[in-house]
């Protein structure tokens, strides 16, 4: 009888910190990234929990940019790409949902050029990324915008897509998927 008390007693200890265990990993947390952009300052933001299916990675949620310049503040959410390259990215079968798995396009880097343009670069974590149409990664198609959110096009485009397929190096980090 005492046996099966103590084999009862290890069994509760047991389910005890395994429901802890699991209960802590499905936390959502915060992860944030900051880049000066001239007299702009640029947050990234998002909500982040460990990845059940693979305890590598994370899925996050509410991405969001903010970029405050000139005590005006302005919020964003991500991915901040035109209509039109969503809409060509969804007829390929992505999705663009509340919560970004591995797979789908995540934030991973961005940058800032001439003080005055962000460049925000996404990956899938596959290795087609830079074939896809309208492909988000930074030096294929991300695009450019202003310090007011306004997206570059034109010759101006044309110029900083140039000097970033160039410089595709010295980013901020925004990968919150990654969790090595």
């Amino acid at each position: 009888m005492e046996g099966s008390i103590i084999l009862k007693y290890k069994i509760c200890l047991f389910i005890y910190f395994v429901s802890v265990d699991c209960f802590a990993s499905i936390e959502w947390v915060t992860k944030a990234s900051q880049m000066q952009c001239g007299t702009a300052l640029v947050d990234i933001t998002a909500e982040c929990q460990i990845n059940q299916k693979n305890t590598m990675g994370n899925i996050c949620k509410n991405y969001l940019m903010e970029i405050t310049h000139s005590d005006a503040k302005k919020i964003f959410h991500l991915p901040y790409i035109p209509e039109s390259q969503r809409r060509i990215l969804e007829e390929q079968g992505y999705k663009f949902n509340d919560v970004v798995e591995p797979g789908d396009w995540a934030p991973s880097v961005m940058k800032c050029y001439d003080n005055e343009n962000i460049v925000i670069g996404y990956k899938l974590g596959l290795t087609e990324e830079e074939s896809v149409k309208g492909s988000l990664i930074s030096y294929v198609d991300a695009p450019f915008f202003n310090l007011s959110g306004e997206f570059i096009t034109g010759d101006k485009l044309s110029d900083l897509r140039k000097r970033e397929i160039r410089d595709r190096y010295n980013n901020v980090n925004i990968d919150f998927i990654d969790n090595r």
